[in-house]
């Protein structure tokens, strides 16, 4: 750098021009002088979301409720609020009791959508035929958070599908005093699902009619219905040595009662026949319940009144006339349209079982035609 010794002078002059300059460009001459970047003032947000006033349930079915609301702000009513806490109670929600309603699933609630825009959700999974409450505060990002909105309620529709008809019971002796009882389950919605309870009953005389049902013997503990579809059984203990009638009604949640079943007859130890009704009204049939002869030939017959009762004396109709294997078997027969030219009004007949040939086990039943 020769030249900057010889011409020191000019170096310093040229330093002393470009200092100034330099100065001038980053922060300005004190005249125009750079003011220093400021933080905008921080604001404290104060002010909670507006409490909903319009909540309100929409078209109930036997287990939903649709809930529909308008959105708040997130202040009062301008903006987006954060957050809904929506709860669900049996009875009335009120701030006091706001901390014993039920919070709902969060992935069951919304975010909340812009100031006055509707929101709604529908509740699935209720009890049908059962009176819902809903109330809901809202929470901006501040956790500011709403007062309680109105609370709004309405019930579910009643379920009214009663549970099937039992058309299969079956009724065999295992005991001289206990009948075993076998059925398909029914269902708790006709044949789906599964009932809440049977009312299962017992008379000596034939059980057909919701009356006939109600007079009749209820059996103490019956067990739970299974799902729909499958076998159940159940022994009944502790009768009197005699021959029965069985026959079951089934309920549900809601006490939605299905029809009377089919009656069974059980044929008690040692017992051969069972007859009913005695009393026999037009439009109405005589059921008999009989076991066949073990080795050969089986007749039941229907007599005059009073008269003796061998095997084919008197009679009046054969009902069976047969080589029958062993077993236990149920006949039916209506004197009004099959054969009423033979019968009298009010007067008493009688019903004969024999086994082979004038060999008679028998007894002798009356009933009267009105």
């Amino acid at each position: 750098m020769d030249w900057f010794r010889k011409f020191p002078t000019l170096v310093v002059f040229i330093l002393g021009f470009a200092i100034p300059l330099l100065t001038a460009n980053c922060g300005g001459d004190d005249k125009n002088p750079v003011d220093p970047i400021e933080d905008p003032p921080i604001v404290d947000d104060n002010t909670a979301p507006a409490a909903v006033t319009d909540l309100r349930l929409r078209s109930p079915t036997q287990n939903t409720l649709a809930l529909v609301w308008s959105a708040p702000g997130d202040d009062g009513m301008a903006g987006t609020a954060s957050r809904y806490d929506i709860r669900v109670s049996k009875s009335m929600i009120t701030e006091a009791n706001w901390a014993g309603a039920t919070p709902l699933e969060p992935s069951l609630v919304p975010s909340p959508k812009p100031a006055g825009q509707i929101e709604t959700i529908v509740m699935t999974g209720l009890e049908s035929g059962t009176i819902y409450y809903f109330a809901l505060k809202t929470s901006d990002e501040a956790s500011n958070e709403s007062g309680l909105s109105n609370c709004c309620h309405d019930a579910t529709l009643a379920e009214t599908i009663p549970p099937g008809d039992i058309v299969d019971l079956q009724a065999t002796a295992v005991g001289e005093t206990s009948f075993e009882l076998t059925w398909t389950a029914p269902g708790d919605d006709y044949a789906s699902g599964t009932a809440t309870r049977y009312d299962i009953r017992y008379s000596p005389r034939i059980i057909q009619t919701e009356l006939e049902f109600q007079n009749a013997t209820p059996v103490p503990n019956p067990p739970a219905p299974r799902i729909a579809g499958e076998r159940q059984s159940f022994v009944v203990s502790n009768l009197a040595a005699d021959s029965y009638c069985f026959a079951i009604k089934t309920v549900d949640e809601m006490n939605n009662w299905s029809g009377v079943s089919n009656f069974a007859v059980g044929l008690g130890y040692g017992e051969a026949f069972w007859y009913g009704p005695s009393l026999i009204p037009q439009g109405d049939r005589l059921y008999i319940v009989f076991r066949a002869n073990d080795t050969g030939f089986t007749r039941v017959s229907i007599h005059e009144q009073y008269a003796i009762h061998y095997c084919g004396e008197s009679l009046i109709t054969d009902l069976v006339h047969d080589t029958l294997p062993a077993g236990i078997y149920r006949i039916s027969f209506d004197f009004f349209d099959e054969d009423s030219g033979n019968y009298l009004p009010d007067a008493w007949y009688s019903i004969s079982l024999c086994y082979d040939h004038g060999v008679v086990e028998w007894r002798w039943v009356g009933f009267n035609l009105e």
